[in-house]
């Protein structure tokens, strides 16, 4: 069986704030307008995607294809939590083992893709190939697969779980340029599936968090080399597809 290459966060950063470094163009939209804008995305992507049956993954309906017209829309299964974000269970891969506590008493092993838009109100198709609010996106084709390099599901996450070493800490990193709080709280709505965490992913559920419950304007810690960038994930939206095969109690 192919296993999914593993992919780290932190690659995946420090090109995002290059690119941002070189853009004087900061996008000052109001925050009200942002959150507005985001929500609107949401609601479009919950209507275009779908579990796809085999293995979880997201996948659009296709508008040539009737064959997928009788997979249930991720609107029909979505909840709005009311902290903020969106979750979604699988109905065809169910969890039914433990539930996490919180970051700091329970260690996860997790499988996920994860995708990230930034919403946008440019639907001319010149920019934006899909005419959409979430923007030229295509997790059947695009999503990262993050897990180790054998295929095994990630320890801790450091979305999840991010202890700052005592030199990051002394130039002022703390959890929370790393931690996403309500990531953690939509895990709390999905029970392990207490499969072998070796196992290739079948994912289990979606959790979205709009920009407002991601990192917002705040600064997010890319790595020692580029620091802290209050740009590499400024209002932009995340989206995680996971299955979470096992916890177990943190001891330290």
């Amino acid at each position: 069986m192919i296993k999914k290459f593993f992919v780290t966060l932190i690659a995946c950063s420090a090109f995002l704030v290059s690119c941002n470094n070189d853009d004087d163009n900061v996008d000052n939209m109001p925050i009200e307008s942002r959150n507005s804008l985001d929500d609107k995305a949401i609601e479009q992507f919950l209507n275009d995607y779908y579990f796809s049956p085999k293995n979880g993954k997201l996948t659009k309906f296709d508008d040539k294809d009737d064959s997928d017209n009788n997979y249930p829309s991720l609107k029909t299964l979505a909840k709005y939590d009311p902290a903020g974000y969106w979750y979604a269970q699988n109905p065809n891969h169910v969890g039914t083992g433990e539930t996490i506590t919180s970051n700091d008493s329970t260690k996860v092993y997790l499988s996920y893709e994860m995708t990230t838009f930034k919403s946008t109100d440019d639907l001319s198709g010149e920019n934006n190939s899909s005419k959409k609010y979430y923007g030229s996106m295509d997790i059947g084709n695009n999503g990262a697969t993050f897990n180790t390099a054998d295929g095994s599901a990630l320890a801790d996450p450091n979305f999840y779980y991010f202890m700052p070493t005592e030199t990051e800490a002394k130039n002022g990193v703390t959890r929370v340029n790393r931690e996403l709080k309500y990531f953690t709280e939509g895990l709390k709505h999905f029970k392990t599936t207490d499969r072998a965490i070796s196992d290739l992913y079948n994912f289990q559920g979606v959790i979205i968090l709009p920009s407002r419950s991601a990192y917002a304007r705040n600064k997010y810690y890319v790595s020692s080399t580029y620091g802290l960038s209050d740009l590499t994930y400024r209002d932009v939206s995340f989206i995680f597809n996971i299955e979470l095969p096992k916890i177990e109690k943190r001891t330290k």
